[in-house]
């Protein structure tokens, strides 16, 4: 008889850090959000690759990132453009909106230990300017943060 065991991680002490949303075109969305929505306005990144890795596999994401703030929670705007990942697959679902809602934590290798001896697989992992990011899906898209 399998018995599952708690999972000790206090998920309900943690608050919402970032949302992260894609479309096809983050400039466009930028100024939408930021004149009919009146976000500040949202620092644009040059499209930049991303290594990654995607359902175990190594990836190389290509993509271009917008940042602006709603409150005290960061609104990340995702433009993909090449390499296998959880925004390629939105997308050819023909998907745009929220992908992402984050939580910052300050040891995310904790969490990849305690999911790896849970036998929870990781979907979509990598690091961007030095922050590690991981993502799981269940029946919902969570994602966890280091920074």
């Amino acid at each position: 008889m399998f018995i599952m065991e708690k999972f000790n991680i206090d998920f309900g002490q943690l608050k919402i850090d970032q949302l992260g949303i894609i479309f096809k075109d983050i400039e466009k969305q930028a100024k939408i959000m930021e004149e009919i929505y009146g976000f500040s306005n949202f620092t644009l990144t040059p499209f930049g690759e991303i290594p990654t890795k995607y359902k175990g596999n190594e990836s190389h994401v290509k993509a271009r990132l917008g940042m602006s703030q709603l409150g005290g929670t960061q609104v990340e705007l995702i433009e993909w453009k090449e390499g296998d990942s959880s925004y390629k697959d939105f997308l050819d679902q023909g998907r745009e909106g929220l992908h992402h809602i984050a939580v910052f934590i300050d040891d995310i290798d904790f969490y990849f230990s305690e999911f790896k001896r849970k036998e929870i697989g990781i979907l979509f992992s990598g690091g961007v300017s030095g922050i590690k990011f991981a993502i799981k899906i269940n029946n919902i898209r969570n994602q966890i943060r280091e920074e």
